[in-house]
């Protein structure tokens, strides 16, 4: 079985320097680049829209940026809310509000003193499907800590008992749940949260660390290991994602010069395979790795049944979760960029960009991009080395 998608647009030379990080919600495509700009871009664009056309750009920090994710949600009351929280190459933390009628950024001083003293690295949030539990913001420092946060959304409207046509007003606190210290000093990498209360950690040393929410202890601790075999660990882990429903684990770890994907299931924390490729090299003997190349970032679909992969080889990949198979590829070419003034060929020391590593993907669910089959079938958005976004969707469907 084969998963097709087609390119539907894209813009080079998105930023001015190289792009890290990508997020997406309804109403916005978030980007994040060394050049320490965050950029939105509109997703609901009618066929022959440019997406340079319709982003809005904020400088956040000289030192450039490097993680970024989104939180949209309609809350009781029917208070819609779009946050967007970013780290600096510095260590800082930016949470920004953003006014989806008029495009304006509000800059939300949520963390305590002490906490503004740490050094992050990643953040993730996570919006909960039931509407009297709170959401929560969690990041990992420098040290390898994993900081908790509970993430309140409060209708002044409500609050101050004002009659039901005014307008909804928002309030929004981060309470602090704690920490869960890492065992030893190490640096963590990449984090997530899944549905059923658990929050992985990934780190350098290529070992993952699954924690309970509810308590923040420790529960799982898997060790990195590449497909050549359980003698020799692999390197760094990239990336970790929960699977929707939580069920499922996925961990994008190096195995030397190229890139692994392990998937567990969490009740038990046991293996329960790879996603692989035969891979041909001068390097070493036939063997199975996801991508000639590290693995960078890692993205479910919304219903768990598929998991896309990007990697230093130019690629990003589809693969059967229920099968554990490829089922597309897409291979990423600077000339796929459309309007050849933004076709960025080489990077500042001379290396060619033909074909330019995918730093970041994300699925794309039905009805978030405008355009001919926007409505009705899933998409991919990614960033490349090259400077570019580009956005896909599947090809058919009804």
């Amino acid at each position: 079985m084969s998963k097709l998608f087609i390119s539907t647009t894209n813009c080079g030379k998105a930023h001015e320097a190289d792009i890290y990080g990508v997020s997406i919600s309804n109403p916005y495509t978030a980007t994040i680049s060394g050049d320490g700009y965050l950029k939105l871009w509109k997703n609901k664009l009618i066929d022959g829209d440019q997406p340079r056309d319709h982003v809005l750009s904020k400088f956040v920090h000289k030192t450039g940026l490097h993680h970024v994710d989104t939180f949209h949600s309609v809350e009781k009351g029917g208070l819609e809310i779009y946050l967007v929280s970013c780290v600096s190459f510095s260590g800082q933390i930016f949470i920004y509000s953003v006014d989806l009628a008029s495009g304006s950024f509000e800059e939300l001083n949520l963390l305590s003193q002490e906490e503004n003293l740490k050094s992050y690295w990643c953040i993730k949030f996570f919006k909960s499907a039931d509407q009297a539990a709170s959401h929560n913001l969690i990041a990992t420092d420098v040290k390898g800590s994993t900081l908790v946060w509970s993430l309140n959304t409060v209708n002044q409207k409500e609050q101050d008992g004002n009659p039901d046509d005014a307008v909804p007003q928002r309030d929004i606190h981060l309470y602090s749940l704690g920490e869960i210290p890492a065992t030893e000093p190490k640096f963590a990498t990449s984090v997530d949260i899944s549905a059923k209360g658990a929050i992985a950690t990934g780190f350098q040393d290529g070992s993952v660390v699954v924690s309970q929410l509810a308590t923040l202890r420790p529960i799982y601790n898997f060790e990195g290991f590449g497909i050549k075999g359980t003698d020799e660990s692999s390197g760094t882990v990239r990336d970790v994602k929960f699977s929707p429903l939580g069920g499922l684990l996925a961990v994008a770890n190096d195995s030397g010069p190229y890139g692994t994907v392990t998937l567990y299931e969490t009740e038990y924390g046991e293996r329960i395979g790879n996603l692989t490729v035969p891979t041909h090299s001068t390097q070493t003997s036939i063997a199975n790795f996801t991508h000639d190349g590290w693995v960078f970032n890692i993205s479910f679909n919304s219903t768990g049944e598929y998991l896309a992969t990007c990697g230093y080889d130019a690629k990003i990949r589809v693969w059967d979760i229920k099968q554990r198979e490829r089922v597309s590829t897409l291979n990423i070419s600077a000339g796929d960029i459309e309007n050849e003034e933004d076709i960025l060929s080489q990077d500042e020391i001379g290396d060619s960009l033909k074909t330019p590593p995918v730093m970041g993907v994300t699925f794309i669910n039905k009805g978030v991009r405008g355009g001919i089959g926007g409505d009705t079938n899933e998409g991919l958005a990614c960033v490349c080395l090259d400077r570019s976004v580009r956005w896909f969707r599947e090809a058919g469907g009804v």
